[in-house]
């Protein structure tokens, strides 16, 4: 299933390539809503030395070391034991340099303490209190190894990816049932200059967005109809055999689920063109963000948008009509006090509707 954690990394790759790239400072997005609430850690795994405790000090001297971009794979594909100061770290980060890169692994780090032989060996049940649920997620980065070389990370065919998938899982993707445009994550951010598309968008990512949105929803739907809850689903009048073959299913939508995250976070191409740049991130005023696959599409399909900036006929029009309405305004009120004036009980007339607004329609 998604993890929020999963979703750090893939936006701390994504951007981090470009920043190291020189293609996005990081004044331009390290505000991104998707770090917010938590902590990145980055150790040394010898003395377990902090060496940052804040993701941009660590691509900072990342680049000042000469990094030329970042990559997101599973641990498992570098044939290096799980660390056991790592729990449940399945990912790997690798960080590539033009003759080396450098490993480092993902994960939450796991109290010493938890083993100690005080504590009673029953899983599951606390004897303390657990007061990190009003704490920040952390999560830690431990530089496990570095190689000589480069480490040669494939470009994506998305669309060829997305009819493997369709192929696959037997449905459409991308789907036009999920939400068109970026993958915003968190949907709704603290902060409206916080939001910002889960990875950056560009005329390459649409498909990318388009497929991680579709598997998303996908993962989604099947989550609610194999809860054991929800006694309506199909899922529960289901055989042995027909119950195997859904979870299957599943399993192998979980996979590509995986497969599509690191993908996205190691698409290093923001545009077709030969520059290889990439836009800045939308404003959080602008609508919705859809990155068009080319200059013609965009005429076509691009969202409707209005400028803020008002023309420069309209703006006279504008401020006649203010001084207009302001005249209007000044005479009735030098009418009303001539009246009042000449008939004073006529101002608890007037000042009716303002004392019932104050007191009834305000409560």
């Amino acid at each position: 299933m998604q993890s929020a954690s999963n979703h750090r990394q893939i936006a701390l790759v994504s951007y981090g390539t470009q920043f190291l790239r020189d293609k996005l400072a990081l004044h331009d997005w390290y505000r991104h809503g998707i770090f917010f609430g938590a902590r990145l850690q980055f150790r040394q795994l010898a003395d377990n030395a902090l060496l940052a405790d804040d993701f941009t000090w660590w691509l900072g001297i990342l680049k000042e070391s000469g990094a030329v971009r970042l990559s997101l794979h599973l641990l498992s594909e570098f044939g290096i034991a799980r660390p056991a100061v790592i729990h449940y770290g399945d990912y790997a980060l690798v960080a590539h340099f033009p003759d080396h890169h450098q490993i480092w692994a993902v994960g939450v780090e796991r109290p010493a303490w938890l083993e100690h032989p005080l504590v009673p060996d029953v899983p599951g049940i606390p004897i303390f209190p657990d007061a990190t649920h009003w704490g920040g997620e952390i999560d830690s980065y431990w530089c496990l190894e570095e190689r000589p070389g480069q480490l040669e990370v494939p470009e994506t065919n998305w669309k060829a990816l997305a009819s493997s998938i369709a192929t696959d899982l037997d449905i459409t993707i991308p789907s036009s049932l999920a939400p068109p445009g970026p993958i915003f994550l968190p949907p709704t951010p603290p902060a409206a200059w916080a939001r910002f598309p889960l990875f950056p968008s560009g005329s390459v990512t649409v498909v990318a967005h388009g497929i991680l949105a579709s598997l998303y929803r996908e993962q989604s739907k099947f989550a609610n109809d194999t809860h054991f809850k929800n006694d309506s689903s199909y899922y529960q009048g289901l055989d042995a055999e027909g119950a195997a073959k859904v979870d299957d299913w599943g399993r192998r939508l979980d996979g590509w689920v995986v497969e599509v995250e690191m993908r996205c976070a190691n698409e290093y191409r923001q545009r077709a063109s030969s520059d290889d740049g990439m836009p800045l991130p939308l404003p959080p005023a602008a609508a919705k963000p859809v990155a068009p696959s080319s200059r013609q599409e965009q005429e076509r399909k691009a969202p409707a948008y209005t400028d803020p900036v008002t023309p420069p006929g309209r703006k006279w029009f504008r401020r006649v009509v203010f001084v207009v309405v302001l005249a209007v305004v000044c005479l009735l009120l030098l009418a009303f006090a001539h009246i009042v004036a000449a008939w004073p009980w006529l101002s608890v007339v007037l000042g009716l509707p303002f004392a019932v607004y104050a007191v009834y329609v305000k409560e």
